[in-house]
């Protein structure tokens, strides 16, 4: 067994799981702040619809490119100094986006951060694989992937303290808004630049991990690739190998399906919630996080279940299959989504869309753990590039639907059948073992 492949033999491996969801939280934190705050930027800055999709193809494009220069990079060099670069990186993005002043220095900052946040996916997921054996990858990225939606759940209630402390006045504000119903009453009188308040605190938190990073992680659980001894008969397969390989494209359309199923869902629920179905900031913030927490529960419940299966005797790869599935029949709750009246009805198809999209991601981590020791960088950055590309050039369709429907609804029941089609691709394609 190579070294790579050896899972450390004591509990704590977990903790090495449970530091990369604290890196993807603080990591979705940073992304978050400006969905949640996305009302009071458009007033600040006097954004059109178009102008914010293209802060988030903006925020995609570069995290196509930092997907792949980060996946080139942790094939070559220690992930042990990687990863942290990565988080200085998009936090110093972070704390820059709270002293923007215009379109197109918030724009920067945006693609700066797409940039570095990209590096957190292959650095995690090389992570995984040095640390875990096969049947335990899929809870160990459940794990890591699952700082995702809690990023989500604690962005909103950290944004509105933060406001509320930049703003004193902000409760007051608030009162008025729950007696009138005022969908602007606690946005249109605070002062203007309150929101780059919470820019500049959670930007700061990436400071707090990489030192953690450097004292509880031993640099001899993470094998730098160029100094492991591979016993293989001439030398080892190039990429060019793994592009042949048909994994790699059934794993793209998942990739896809599944990015463009929660980030669109990421990027435009907050305004749905706002400015269509008329939720407060504070309720759009509260059905938000329960959506996240329910997204997290997603992603466990699936990386738990191919575990048991596995335990029970499934083959690995058809315990994987078989989650995948079931994430994918949960995601198809988006088409019920525009005929579902508000309150709870339309919260259970949310959190029933919420649970799926998140619950397809430690399957496809796990399915791309197989294909290559040696370019498992390589894989991830470019299959995560390919998906952010894919956003890229789907945002500002996006936007054009909204703007000329007038209605956010079409694209929301639209996005959630995507995972299903990804999912489609790999069980009808997708290499199976047999049972013993």
């Amino acid at each position: 067994m190579v070294p790579e492949e050896t899972s450390l033999r004591s509990p704590w491996r977990w903790w090495v799981c449970l530091l990369l969801m604290l890196a993807t939280i603080i990591n979705y934190m940073d992304r978050l702040a400006l969905n949640q705050l996305a009302l009071r930027i458009k007033i600040y800055f006097d954004l059109s619809h178009q102008q914010y999709s293209i802060l988030e193809s903006a925020f995609s494009l570069a995290f196509a490119g930092g997907a792949v220069i980060t996946g080139i990079l942790v094939d070559r060099i220690s992930i042990r100094w990687v990863y942290p670069l990565m988080v200085f990186g998009w936090s110093l993005a972070g704390v820059l986006t709270g002293f923007a002043t215009h379109f197109w220095m918030l724009l920067a900052c945006r693609f700066a951060l797409g940039l570095f946040e990209a590096g957190n996916w292959p650095c995690g997921i090389r992570t995984t694989r040095a640390v875990l054996p096969p049947e335990e990858r899929s809870l160990g990225n459940s794990i890591f992937q699952s700082g995702t939606a809690l990023g989500a759940v604690i962005t909103p209630l950290t944004v509105l303290a933060l406001l509320r402390s930049a703003d004193p006045e902000e409760g007051f504000r608030r009162a008025v808004m729950a007696i009138t119903g005022g969908t602007y009453a606690a946005v249109s009188p605070a002062p203007t630049d309150t929101w780059k308040y919470p820019f500049r605190v959670i930007g700061s938190l990436g400071v707090v991990w990489i030192v953690l990073w450097f004292v509880t992680v031993p640099h001899r659980w993470l094998h730098t690739p160029r100094r492991v001894s591979i016993p293989t008969v001439g030398s080892p397969p190039s990429f060019r190998v793994i592009l042949m390989d048909r994994r790699f494209w059934i794993l793209l359309a998942l990739v896809i399906g599944i990015n463009v199923a929660w980030h669109g869902y990421r990027a435009w629920l907050p305004l749905y919630l706002q400015e269509q179905r008329g939720y407060s900031e504070v309720g759009m913030s509260q059905l938000t996080t329960a959506y996240y927490l329910v997204a997290d529960v997603g992603a466990w419940t699936m990386g738990g279940l191919t575990l048991w299966l596995c335990h029970r005797g499934w083959p690995v790869s058809q315990a994987r299959i078989i989650a995948l599935g079931l994430a994918s029949v949960a995601t198809l709750g988006t088409l019920l989504i525009p005929w579902l009246p508000g309150g709870t009805p339309l919260m259970l198809g949310l959190l029933l869309v919420a649970f799926g999209a998140m619950g397809a991601f430690p399957t496809y981590f796990a399915l791309t753990q197989d294909l290559s020791l040696q370019h498992q960088g390589k894989v991830s950055g470019f299959l995560g590039a390919s998906a952010h590309i894919a956003l890229a050039l789907i945002y500002p369709v996006e936007g054009w639907i909204i703007a000329g429907s007038g209605s956010y609804e079409t694209v929301l029941a639209a996005i959630g059948l995507s995972p299903a089609l990804g999912w489609l691709m790999v069980w009808w394609y997708w290499p199976r073992e047999h049972k013993n």
